[in-house]
């Protein structure tokens, strides 16, 4: 079927909208999803300017890893699904007879591709084709404030259940960069570990004062993180979910306690410097934190719904001017919480 799209056909050009083809399920386990939500992530600026490439990744591609959407049409071999469901798509498709998806880790899965970012497709676009319907979780919630928690939502919440186990009352745990992903996380921390001091970080006073709306108990610049620490706790933060990800972000690792974690997520820079005696001697442990397991999506999903974990999304329309535009604001960091295209309006 041919379907409008917006097309990358230059590394920094203008997205372009355009008309492509569209596989459509046939007698397999393949599903076409009517896009009704596509986030714009970080990933896809670093994309879109030609600094983070991919294996599968050849131009011209469609963008875009945060989809959810309607079943538009279903192959012969789909079970569980039908058309009008609304869905979430999950973004690691891999190889299920893997060592690691065996056991949950996709994400780990070195045969692994993402749509909008790797062999396939991505979700700027009015359908998208989902090789194998066990990519796909229902949803009961608005696909396009679901949208964001197929990347933004799960990374987040994958995380943070990382860090609880070296969190207890009266802990401290920092949130390095508030952005799309860190929205989350305070808001899952403030509803799983009620328990623990939050403290969030930006450059942004705008970004700071939308932290403590989400419920942290703190929002500091990055120069006023030490003593605010230190004020708190003599002992240090529990816990670093570092969302940026640079040579910044890692001058936060000597605050934590002794035995403390880095959960890091972020990958804005190109170097991430550790301090080899702190971390030897007070015995940190740094976890590298991406995506999450279908598993742990489908929780997620249960877990917003429950506790009112919210999304927060600025719309966009499948328009070339509107979408590039949104592009360059996502680049300067000029969002709070996720833009999202509607590629069929409100």
């Amino acid at each position: 079927m041919r379907a409008r799209a917006l097309i990358l056909r230059e590394f920094s050009g203008r997205l372009r909208l355009e008309s492509i083809d569209i596989k459509e399920p046939g007698n397999d386990e393949s599903v076409l999803v009517k896009v009704i939500g596509a986030g714009m992530c970080k990933t896809d600026v670093r994309l879109w300017r030609g600094t983070e490439p991919r294996e599968g990744f050849k131009l011209p591609f469609v963008l875009g890893h945060e989809n959810a959407g309607i079943v538009e049409e279903v192959g012969g071999k789909v079970k569980g699904l039908k058309p009008g469901d609304k869905v979430l798509v999950y973004a690691i498709w891999a190889d299920p007879g893997c060592r690691y998806c065996r056991v949950g880790k996709c994400m780990q899965c070195r045969d692994q591709s993402i749509p909008g970012q790797s062999n396939y497709y991505g979700g700027y676009a009015e359908y998208l084709y989902v090789p194998d319907y066990r990519y796909l979780v229902k949803i009961d919630i608005d696909p396009v404030e679901a949208a964001p928690l197929a990347d933004a939502g799960l990374t987040s919440y994958s995380a943070v259940k990382k860090a609880i186990p070296y969190l207890y009352p009266g802990s401290l745990a920092i949130v390095y960069g508030m952005g799309g992903l860190a929205s989350y996380a305070v808001q899952y921390l403030r509803k799983m570990t009620p328990y623990v001091t939050i403290i969030a970080v930006s450059r942004s006073d705008e970004k700071l004062k939308w932290a403590e709306e989400l419920g942290a108990h703190y929002a500091v610049h990055p120069s006023d993180l030490g003593s605010i620490v230190k004020s708190a706790s003599a002992d240090g933060a529990s816990v670093l979910l570092d969302f940026v990800g640079n040579e910044e972000s890692a001058r936060a690792i000597p605050l934590l306690e002794p035995g403390g974690v880095v959960v890091l997520v972020g990958m804005e820079g190109k170097s991430y410097p550790i301090p080899v005696f702190d971390s030897v001697a007070w015995q940190y442990t740094v976890i590298g934190s991406n995506y999450g397991s279908i598993n742990e999506m489908e929780e997620m999903v249960r877990f917003i719904k429950d506790n009112g974990v919210k999304s927060y999304v600025e719309k966009i329309p499948l328009s070339e001017d509107e979408v590039n535009n949104a592009l360059v604001k996502l680049s300067e960091g000029k969002v709070l919480g996720r833009f999202v295209i509607t590629p069929w309006g409100d």
